[in-house]
């Protein structure tokens, strides 16, 4: 899943729903794929290797998936973040056009 896929381009608020239902189904096939070669492997020391890295496997997935909406909430608040210093700097730009419009008429009179 890409950056961008988690947070919709970056307009609206990041879903948590789509990344954790596919990650949930990612962590269910690696479990799946360990526990079967745990069960058809005779040797202890192979299924302990196969148990080691089906674990690691699935909580390298949920990491990932975390790390990437993460990453969404990021760009969300500085997207927000900007539209909020665009709006001031807009708002204080307007408060100064129209003091020196005031205060040009005023002397003018």
């Amino acid at each position: 899943m890409s950056p961008r896929a988690a947070c919709d381009g970056g307009q609206s608020r990041p879903d948590w729903r789509l990344p954790a239902a596919r990650c949930a189904l990612e962590v269910t096939l690696i479990l799946l794929i360990a526990a079967y070669l745990w069960l058809h492997i005779g040797s202890a020391l192979l299924k302990s290797v196969v148990a080691v890295v089906g674990l690691t496997g699935a909580v390298g997935v949920v990491m990932w998936y975390v790390n990437q909406l993460s990453l969404a909430w990021v760009r969300y608040g500085q997207t927000l973040t900007r539209k909020r210093r665009r709006k001031r700097e807009r708002k204080r730009r307007e408060r100064r056009r129209k003091r020196r419009e005031e205060s040009g008429s005023g002397g003018d009179q």
